[in-house]
């Protein structure tokens, strides 16, 4: 037997259980046989076959054996068998009731029943016969915890550590101080417990969490990818890591890291998916079809055609594909530098430049235009600023912030601005199909109205094949010089729109007119339907439809605050007797 335990202990673990299983085939009396074989069993977690042969052995006694019945109850509670472990607990703690060790497993039972309440009780039986039961006053802490009694718990949990520092009692005084908000402690105590079990996933998670509530998102990142070493699978906390290094602008490493998992895991669907996603935040979707819409490029081209000499340094906001600094570079400009704020954007257009043999006359710069320093990114002020960073509602995309810096810092005095000037461009807008699509009334014969209150009224137009009907002329609502102002300050007016048609009114319809040089235009205009588009007509839902009357004005209140635009009824537009009854 002796030699047995010798080699299990050395590593030889499979040898010595086969020779034990030989044993207790040759002698069917021989429990302490079976008695080593369960335990070793147990050891390598194999409870069932442990079971068998304890309940063998505790058959072949008269009398209940302590270890024998304890160590019956701990494999049913190990299988997560809780009832029958709660049921064996019961009889070892009614049979050796001075035993600490069989109430505090049964207080575990307890706890892992929900029974919390009996848990607190038998636990405190425990720590009664032993104030020193590290078991006891843990499963203590865990209960109080669930009780809502968190001072209680965390006392249990100090108790527990003083008794011995163990990891399960610091993750979970961790877990209690974050019920009570106390996330600064919590931290601290994720780390003593990370101190004693540097490789468990768990408890890079449970700080990383903690680290990522307080905004300290590198040091939160840094524990997710130590957890994602320990644990590929943990489709959870890739996604975690990857919401925080998109907050911190790094998303080419969010796209990094996804790709590292797939390499280990390339079936895993979840990194697939955040990697998907990661992908559509940083590129989205409007880059290609904005490269592939001729109209627009061939107005940008003429707008350059314009401009550039073989003298003129162009600076360029919002790289992209780097599809404009290029056609800046073949008209003959002297430099080219252009900036793009996503990473993974900028290292992709610097490989285009390159394909396209443009190394040499353009520079990618891989920052915001915020961040780029004259002399040292942009040799000299440049002649001319090229930018494309206009959103469907024109604002969006930071762009007033983007033009007076570039205006103060980066630009000649004379310099030419391409596009020189732009406008957000309204006309009050009807039409069945697009009604559809903005308002309820009935369906099937229920009034649904209500769903209307809590429907979105600013609506971006991604189908083109809609029938909309314009109700009034095109009307400027806001105009942005970019060539003659330097400052564009939030702005807010009320503007009269005449019906030239009667019909249903849904809302104001809102597109873009850029205005490249003084004979270059181009617009989204809703009339003019394209098969490839990149701006997007928006609406602007009235909470009801209107019925007009031709030659009738309807007040709508105009402002923007920079980011941006808004348009909607003035107040007294918004009366019962103006609305539609259906």
């Amino acid at each position: 037997m002796d030699a047995l335990k010798r080699k299990f202990k050395e590593g030889r673990q499979a040898e010595a259980i086969a020779e034990c299983e030989a044993l207790c085939r040759n002698d069917p009396n021989d429990h302490e046989a079976r008695r080593l074989c369960a335990m070793m069993h147990a050891l390598l977690g194999n409870y069932d076959r442990a079971l068998e042969l304890l309940h063998a052995v505790r058959a072949a006694k008269k009398e209940e054996d302590a270890d024998v019945l304890f160590n019956i109850a701990t494999c049913e509670r190990e299988l997560k068998h809780y009832e029958n472990a709660e049921r064996y607990f019961k009889i070892y703690t009614a049979r050796f009731a001075n035993h600490s060790h069989g109430w505090a497993s049964a207080a575990e039972c307890q706890f892992q029943l929900k029974a919390f309440k009996q848990g607190l009780g038998l636990a405190d039986r425990a720590i009664q016969l032993d104030p020193s039961s590290l078991a006891a006053w843990t499963v203590r802490g865990n209960c109080q915890r669930a009780l809502g009694q968190f001072e209680n718990a965390l006392a249990s949990f100090r108790r527990a550590n003083q008794i011995q520092p163990n990891v399960e009692c610091w993750l979970n005084a961790g877990l209690t101080l974050l019920d009570i908000d106390r996330v600064s402690e919590a931290i601290d105590s994720f780390s003593r417990a990370i101190e004693l079990a540097p490789n468990v996933a768990s408890l890079r998670v449970a700080r990383g969490n903690a680290l990522h509530s307080r905004g300290k998102l590198p040091e939160a990142v840094a524990d997710f990818r130590v957890a994602l070493t320990l644990a590929p699978g943990d489709g959870e906390t890739l996604k975690k890591a990857c919401l925080c290094l998109l907050a911190m602008r790094r998303g080419d490493q969010a796209i990094e890291l996804c790709q590292g998992i797939l390499r280990l895991q390339p079936d895993m669907l979840t990194a697939t998916l955040v990697h998907e996603w990661v992908l559509n935040e940083l590129v989205p979707t409007w880059h290609v079809p904005m490269m592939n819409e001729q109209e627009r490029n061939k107005a940008y081209h003429r707008a350059l055609e314009s401009a550039v000499t073989p003298d003129k340094v162009v600076f360029e906001i919002g790289t992209g594909s780097g599809l404009l600094a290029m056609m800046a570079a073949r008209l003959g400009a002297r430099t080219v530098v252009t900036c793009e704020g996503v990473g993974l954007i900028a290292e992709t257009a610097t490989r285009i430049v390159k394909r396209n043999n443009f190394q040499d006359r353009i520079t990618v710069l891989p920052k915001l235009s915020s961040a780029v320093q004259l002399g040292k990114d942009l040799s000299v002020a440049a002649d001319i600023l090229v930018h494309e960073i206009f959103a469907s509602d024109l604002l969006g995309e930071h762009l007033l912030d983007a033009i007076e810096d570039a205006k103060q810092r980066l630009l000649k005095p004379d310099a030419r601005v391409l596009p020189s000037a732009a406008s957000i461009m309204i006309a009050l807008v009807g039409g069945a199909e697009l009604g559809q699509h903005l308002h309820v009334e009935d369906s099937f014969g229920f009034d649904l109205r209500d769903f209307n209150a809590i429907n979105a009224k600013r609506a971006p137009l991604f189908r083109h094949d809609l029938e909309t009907t314009l109700l009034s002329d095109d009307v400027e609502a806001f105009r942005f010089d970019f060539l003659r102002d330097s400052t564009f300050p939030a702005e807010a007016r009320v503007i009269g729109i005449e019906a030239r048609r009667s019909g249903l009114c849904y809302g104001v319809i809102q597109w873009i007119r850029i205005e490249l040089t003084d004979d270059v235009r181009f617009e989204n205009h809703p009339s003019q339907r394209q098969a490839i588009a990149n701006w997007q007509n928006i609406v602007h839902r009235f909470d009801a439809p209107l019925y007009l009357e031709a030659g009738s004005v309807t007040s709508v209140t105009a402002a923007h605050n920079r980011q941006q635009p808004w348009f909607d009824l003035t107040a007294a537009e918004r009366t019962p007797s103006k609305a539609s009854d259906g």
